[in-house]
C-alpha cells in the first residue's frame, strides 16, 4: 500500500505541479497526515522539492507549493537512426541539461561497432551529469522498428529495417558499453522510436485515450498513456488489397504509401534524406512549399491511405484523438488538410506538441517515467 501511493502522489507531482499536498490528499483520498509523510520522503530522496508558499496567497498557515525536484536524478537518451546516433540528458521534469549528436552510418556497420560508436556520445552525456552532481538514472533507447515485447527477450530489435538490424540485444551491447566506461548497474530500456515519440507527448501533456502516429523512418500508431501495449505495426495494415506486394508478404500495406520513403520515391525523389535532427530541409518539403503537382499528389496519396488504415482502428479501438507526429505533421496542411477530410467520422485530429527530437527526448522520459512509476525502488537502490 505504501508502495501505491508513493508512486500515485509522485504521478500527480509530475502531471500537476504546483501542487500543495492539500490538494494531494484531496485528489488521492488519502489523509493529510499521510501525505505530509510520504512527500517528505520523497522530498528527503531528492525526488520532489517543495516550492514554499505562492506569493500573494490567502491569510492563514502558507500551502507549500510542489514539484519534481530539478536538482535530483537525471536521465539519458539515446537514438539510434541510420545517419546519426543522438544523446539528450534530461531532469525529472523533462528539462534538457545536454545533447550531443554524432554523424555516423549505423546502416553501413554490425549492430555491435553501431552501438560501439555511441560510447563518445555516452562518455559526455555522463561528464555533463557528474560535473553538475547528478545521479544518472539510467539510459532509454529508442531505434526504429519492431521492438520484442516478450519477456523472454527484453531489450531484443526485432527489426529496423533503417538500420538493417534482427534480432538485436541492443540492451546488451549498450550496458557494454556502460560497463567498458566504468559504470554499472544502470537500467537500461529499450523502445520503437514510435513509442518513445508518443511517451515523450504524455509527458508534454497528451492523455486520455490518445494515440500517437507518426514516426521519423517508419510508421507506427501507439497509446500515448504508459502501461499501454499495442502489438503489431500500423504500417502493415492492408490499405490497398490490388496494391503491390510488401516485404511481409501481404500486399498494398500502409507502409507502402505512407512511410517516408515512399512518399519520396511516389514524389520522383530519393527514398533517402537526412536525419531531420541533422538539421537541413528535406526535398520533398521544398517541392510541397512550391505546390509541385508530383509532391502534393505523392502527400494526397499518402493521406488517403492513413485514413483508410484508421478505418478499422476506429472501429476496434475507438480512440478519442489521434496525435500527428513525425515526418507526417512535417508535411504541413497539404498533408493535414486531406487526412483531415478523408477521417473516419468519430476521430480527432491533433498536431504533436513536440518536434524531430520526440523520441529521442521519449527514451529518456522512459527511464524518468520509471522512477516515478515507483519512486521506492529508486529510494531503495
Amino acid at each position: 500500500m505504501r508502495r501505491h501511493n508513493v508512486a500515485l502522489l509522485m504521478e500527480m507531482i509530475a502531471r500537476s505541479a504546483p501542487i500543495s499536498r492539500v490538494e494531494l490528499a484531496r485528489r488521492a483520498g488519502l489523509t493529510k497526515a499521510t501525505v505530509s509523510s510520504l512527500v517528505a520522503e520523497l522530498i528527503q530522496a531528492e525526488l520532489v522539492r517543495d516550492l514554499g508558499p505562492e506569493p500573494g496567497g490567502a491569510p492563514g498557515r502558507p500551502a507549500g507549493r510542489l514539484m519534481l525536484d530539478p536538482y535530483g536524478p537525471v536521465a539519458i537518451g539515446l537514438q539510434f537512426a541510420p545517419d546519426h546516433i543522438a544523446g539528450i540528458l534530461l531532469d525529472l521534469s523533462g528539462r534538457q541539461i545536454a545533447r550531443d549528436l554524432r554523424r555516423f552510418g549505423l546502416d553501413t556497420v554490425s549492430p555491435t561497432d553501431g552501438v560501439h560508436a555511441a560510447r563518445p556520445v555516452l562518455r559526455r552525456l555522463f561528464d555533463e551529469a557528474t560535473t553538475a552532481g547528478r545521479l544518472v538514472a539510467g539510459v532509454g533507447l529508442a531505434v526504429s522498428g519492431t521492438v520484442s515485447a516478450r519477456s523472454d527477450s527484453a531489450g531484443t530489435v526485432a527489426y529496423s529495417p533503417a538500420l538493417g538490424w534482427s534480432e538485436v540485444d541492443a540492451r546488451a551491447l549498450v550496458n557494454a558499453e556502460l560497463h567498458a566506461l566504468g559504470l554499472h548497474g544502470l537500467d537500461v530500456r529499450l523502445d520503437s522510436e514510435v513509442a518513445c515519440a508518443a511517451h515523450a507527448e504524455y509527458r508534454a501533456g497528451a492523455g486520455g485515450d490518445w494515440y500517437y502516429l507518426g514516426g521519423e523512418e517508419s510508421l507506427g500508431l501507439v497509446p500515448v498513456s504508459p502501461g499501454s501495449v499495442l502489438a503489431g505495426e500500423f504500417g502493415h495494415v492492408p490499405v490497398r488489397p490490388r496494391g503491390p506486394r510488401c516485404f511481409c508478404g501481404e500486399r498494398g500495406c500502409l507502409r507502402l504509401y505512407a512511410e517516408p520513403a515512399a512518399i519520396a520515391r511516389s514524389a520522383g525523389l530519393p527514398e533517402r534524406s537526412g536525419s531531420r535532427l541533422l538539421g537541413g530541409d528535406e526535398p520533398l518539403i521544398g517541392q510541397l512549399r512550391a505546390a509541385e503537382p508530383a509532391a502534393v499528389r505523392a502527400v494526397h496519396q499518402a493521406a488517403d491511405a492513413v485514413a483508410s488504415g484508421l478505418v478499422p482502428v476506429r472501429a476496434l479501438l475507438a480512440p478519442e484523438v489521434i496525435v500527428l507526429g513525425g515526418r507526417l505533421a512535417s508535411l504541413g496542411e497539404v498533408f493535414w488538410n486531406r487526412l483531415h477530410a478523408r477521417l473516419p467520422d468519430g476521430i480527432t485530429l491533433r498536431q504533436a506538441k513536440l518536434g524531430p527530437d520526440a523520441a529521442l527526448r521519449g527514451a529518456a522520459a522512459k527511464v524518468i517515467g520509471a522512477v516515478i512509476a515507483d519512486p521506492l525502488a529508486w529510494i531503495d537502490g
